[in-house]
């Protein structure tokens, strides 16, 4: 019958396959496997119910909405059939995980992966002959059982071989009589149970089980040799030499003998592992539904919106105490050695809300080290029972854990109980604590940002000047009151939009791309923009733009602040016009003063101009002069008439009314023009005019005639504070030097009587002067060109003779070659 069995062709049945697979394990395996396709489970139900050749393997297809029950219930008919569930792969793992936990299946049920369909023939072909394998060892073992009945007549070979098959066999075999008498034992059973077959053999087989199994192996013993029918398995407890417990499934078969003797087959299997992963299955469900009940709770709290923060917290202890069975919960505040309880839930006087105390009388001056949670049941019987806080206040169970905020420590958050707690906390209680401790965290962290961005919203709500950020494309994402005040647009809008709508015109694309080229490198921007408001007017902003990065260091926003200037614009333009108009006036004022000189000056060029004239004419009236005299002539008389006309452009340079422009000059040229203006004037004065002026001076950028101005003023000064001086000693020196690098310090001093200390201190004061006729307003307007161009004009003191004045002006970078207004 073996021989036969193993010459059939092993059988495939298949239920909600595709068609393509279908075809593709009929090519792989026939004819060695038989594939039969199942029209529906309740088909392949009645033929295992009809008792037809039994299938060897059986392949569930993606089309079957509940493979797992369709399996459990063919593991009721036959629980050896191997079984494949077809699934997709991102639900393999699940699946898998599924069947681990799931009842009534065995390790021969495993889901299988559609992306490995091309391995799927092989794996059919090793299930159907584990499974060929496995029926033909069952049979030898019923064969053999038939065999016991003829024992006593067959021949001894016949028992031989009997008794090495059963020696052999991997699981525990013994048979029993109705009295429950153990009749054989093989070598398995013996060495599950600790027993020896000369010491098993003729005993009551309750004996070899423990006290407390007695009656529960005896009855299922009972119940199968009354009935004579198969049992199903049950697991029993049995104690092992070194006193650890192991588990034993004992599955009973009744046996009849031809003889009419009847008694019991039981097969023994150690299940400890099995059982202790289910133990561990269980466990591991437990703590999901622990897990599960806590998160329910957590959500129920956080997502109050009604709730203040010290509601949330104050339930969050109360969950505590439920959760780990403790009465006693404390959210402490831990600042240096000082411990502090926000709140707690506790009718235990050390526990008040506000109290305060040195944190090594305290559990968590443990706690705070460590980022795991710090727990015990029983303070009495360890260590703990030393800690100050044990002996002030006898508390057995507790279990805390240290709460970080801003990555900093914050405090603790802890339960305790007067009461040895009866279980050990488990690691689901220590993830608990540690999932509260975050929460706390996350929530103090955030209320405490919440709280500094109200800070910050309220000042930039507040703020006088305008505030606007935008994103990294330019997109305005919030303006201030005090932008809508200065612009004249509503926050809704601008909020989205780019800032173009503000761009007056004035300044060019160029301008806009060196801003934002410079914040975009992760500058800052500051300086005057002209924009331009909803109702059309033009105002001046006092602009910053910086940019906002992340941790990263990448730029993610552009905050922008300014203030209206426009009214200080205007009075800076008014004020420079004045200045200019005053300049104006004094240089008409020094040329007034200068006519005498001037006219002296104007006088040599014309006296030479009619003599070379009145020479050229008598030459010309004579007939018999020489052409190249009267060209001679003509030529001093185109001379002089040059340098007359150069004498008044300078004048009329001098006296010209026009805006402030700087531009690239040498100081040299600037102040040898001054001493020709002046040379008539020095002449008729008998003083003596020095230059130490020398040939390489640093460029500076300024207006020359105003540079002028300022130079001829301090030069006639010079020259009236010699009045009273003898006309041997006057004297009036102009040095010019280089000054700190780049810049150009020049001097005017003169061999005066010098300035008395009660003049020195209001020589720059608006009309103050020493001179009868003086306006007051030279030095005054002198002071206020040099400043314009940003530099300083000074008396020096302490000078031996005479008086010093003295200025420095900028000199101009390498690159500043075109002139540039000042604005």
């Amino acid at each position: 019958m073996l021989n036969a069995r193993s010459e059939l062709a092993g059988i495939l049945h298949l239920v909600g396959v595709a068609p393509a697979i279908n075809t593709l394990l009929r090519n792989a395996l026939e004819p060695e496997v038989t594939v039969e396709a199942m029209s529906s489970q309740e088909r392949l139900y009645h033929r295992f119910q009809e008792g037809h050749q039994p299938a060897d393997t059986v392949l569930l297809g993606m089309d079957i909405e509940e493979p797992v029950r369709i399996a459990q219930r063919i593991h009721t008919y036959d629980h050896h059939v191997p079984i494949l569930i077809l699934t997709a792969p991102s639900r393999c793992d699940q699946l898998k995980r599924t069947l681990m936990f799931s009842p009534f299946l065995g390790n021969e049920v495993v889901p299988w992966s559609t992306a490995e369909v091309d391995e799927l023939p092989s794996a059919i072909r090793d299930a159907v002959n584990r499974r060929r394998q496995r029926m033909r060892y069952l049979n030898t073992i019923s064969r053999a059982q038939i065999r016991l009945e003829k024992l006593p007549l067959l021949q001894p070979e016949a028992t031989y071989y009997l008794d090495q098959l059963l020696d052999h066999a991997p699981i525990g075999v013994l048979t029993v009589d109705l009295n429950c008498a153990i009749l054989t034992i093989n070598r398995q059973a013996q060495t599950i149970l600790g027993v020896s077959e000369r010491s098993a053999l003729g005993r009551p087989l309750e004996e070899q089980f423990p006290l407390r199994e007695q009656g529960h192996l005896a009855a299922l013993l009972q119940q199968g040799l009354k009935g004579m029918e198969r049992q199903q398995p049950e697991i029993f407890e049995v104690d092992t030499s070194g006193g650890a417990v192991r588990f034993l499934e004992v599955t009973p078969a009744p046996l009849a003998y031809r003889t009419g003797q009847r008694g019991a087959m039981l097969i023994l299997q150690d299940v400890t592992d099995r059982v202790a992963a289910e133990c561990e299955r269980q466990r591991a469900e437990d703590d999901l539904r622990y897990h599960a009940t806590v998160l329910r709770s957590f959500h129920e709290i956080s997502s109050d919106r009604e709730l203040s923060l010290e509601e949330k917290l104050h339930r969050l202890l109360k969950l505590g105490c439920e959760q780990f069975g403790l009465p006693n919960a404390v959210l402490s505040r831990i600042d240096g050695q000082c411990f502090q309880i926000l709140d707690s839930v506790s009718d235990h006087p050390a526990y008040v809300v506000g109290t305060s105390k040195d944190l090594d009388q305290t559990y968590c001056s443990a706690t705070v080290f460590t980022n795991e949670p710090v727990a015990f049941e029983h303070a009495g019987i360890t260590e703990w029972r030393r800690h100050p806080s044990y002996l002030e206040h006898h508390m057995e169970a507790y279990i805390g854990v240290r709460v970080v905020v801003d990555g900093g420590l914050y405090g603790t958050l802890c339960f305790a109980s007067p009461a040895p707690r009866h279980s050990s906390f488990s690691s689901a209680d220590l993830e608990v604590l540690k999932l509260m401790s975050q929460w706390v965290g996350n929530e103090l962290q955030r209320e405490r940002a919440e709280a500094h961005m109200r800070k910050l919203s309220g000042a930039l709500e507040q703020a006088a000047d305008s505030v606007m950020i935008t994103d990294r494309d330019r997109r305005i994402e919030y303006v201030n009151p005090a932008f809508e005040r200065l612009t004249g647009y509503a926050k809704a809008d601008v909020i989205g939009h780019k800032t173009y709508f503000l761009r007056s015109g004035v300044h060019d694309e160029v301008f806009y791309q060196d801003l934002w080229q410079v914040v975009g490198n992760g500058g800052v921007y500051r300086g005057v923009l002209v924009n331009r408001k909803k109702d059309g007017s033009i105002f001046h902003e006092q602009k910053t733009i910086s940019p906002l990065k992340d941790m990263q260091g990448r730029i993610t926003h552009f905050i922008s602040t300014g203030h209206d200037i426009t009214d200080r614009v205007k009075t800076e333009e008014l004020d420079r016009q004045h200045k200019a108009e005053l300049a104006h006036v004094g240089r008409l004022s020094v040329l007034g003063e200068m006519t005498s000189g001037l006219a002296h000056e104007l006088n040599q060029p014309l006296c030479a101009i009619t003599t070379y004239a009145q020479t050229c004419l008598r030459i010309i009236q004579s007939g018999n002069g020489k052409l190249d005299d009267v060209r001679y002539g003509l030529e001093q008389v185109v001379k002089q008439a040059e340098l007359g006309g150069a004498i008044f452009r300078r004048l009329r340079n001098f006296a010209r009314k026009g805006d402030l422009r700087q531009q690239r000059i040498d100081l040299r040229e600037v102040i040898l023009e001054v001493a020709s203006f002046v040379r008539a004037e020095v002449q008729q004065n008998q003083v003596q005019l020095h230059l130490d002026v020398p040939r390489q001076l640093p460029a500076v950028m300024a207006d020359p005639i105003q540079i002028e101005q300022v130079l001829l003023n301090l030069v006639r000064n010079s020259m009236d504070a010699l009045s009273d001086t003898d006309e041997g000693r006057r004297q009036i020196t102009i040095q010019a030097v280089r000054h700190e690098r780049r810049s150009v310090k020049v001097c005017i001093s003169d061999s005066g009587c010098g300035c008395p200390q009660e003049v020195a201190d209001r020589l720059f004061e608006p009309f103050f002067t020493t001179k009868a006729t003086g306006l007051g307003i030279g030095l005054g307007i002198s002071q206020s060109i040099i400043d314009a161009h940003g530099g300083r004009l000074w008396l020096e003191e302490g000078a031996v003779q005479g008086a010093t004045f003295c200025f420095v002006l900028p000199g101009s970078g390498e690159s500043r070659h075109e002139k540039h207004p000042v604005r």
